[in-house]
């Protein structure tokens, strides 16, 4: 019997655009003298962004390896 296929990518479009815009935001706009906040506030949501890409591709690895 054959396995359903999951509707999850490993890598999607959306962390394509993702991955630029984080490689943007560290070249350009964070700026702990200036805006200490605001840098913070993107790290943390890039960091969570990053945690679930790796928790997507370990529930899948996981999935297909059953």
């Amino acid at each position: 019997m054959a396995k359903p296929q999951l509707p999850v990518k490993r890598w999607s479009m959306l962390d394509t655009i993702n991955a630029c815009l984080l490689i943007t935001v560290c070249l350009f706009i964070i700026d702990f003298q200036n805006n200490a906040t605001l840098s913070w506030i993107i790290i943390i949501a890039f960091g969570i962004w990053i945690l679930t890409v790796i928790a997507r591709n370990i529930y899948l690895s996981k999935f297909r390896n059953k």
